[in-house]
């Protein structure tokens, strides 16, 4: 019976422990948005180049998920929402057709709305 006891005690003992450890003392960080929208723009670089590989392969899926993924807000950052529209106008926009190139055109919509010339 002492031993069941003991080893019960050594078990609570080791939850509470673990419990313990598992609580950090500081709270975790939100990301920085100026890294997020790098992150952004390198998406839909990666986007460009799987579409180029196979415009509707496993890859352009993956990479199209990446830069839905990616968080970007287009108010606070006008510089890379303008590199991101000039980098689709030349190297996505029209030269590629099926379901990633259609999504893609949809993702990138209302920034192509926003940066409209004459705007």
């Amino acid at each position: 019976m002492r031993c069941r006891s003991r080893s019960v005690r050594i078990l609570i003992n080791l939850c509470f422990l673990g419990l313990g450890l598992g609580c950090g003392p500081e709270p975790p960080r939100r990301p920085d948005p100026n890294q997020q929208a790098k992150a952004k723009v390198a998406a839909l670089k990666r986007l460009a180049d799987a579409l180029a590989q196979d415009p509707n392969g496993a890859e352009a899926r993956g990479a199209l998920e990446d830069f839905r993924n990616t968080p970007l807000d287009a108010e606070k950052h006008p510089k890379q929402v303008e590199e991101m529209v000039e980098f689709y106008r030349q190297r996505i926009q029209g030269k590629y057709r099926g379901f990633v190139a259609q999504e893609t055109q949809r993702e990138m919509a209302p920034l192509l709305a926003r940066n409209k010339p004459g705007k």
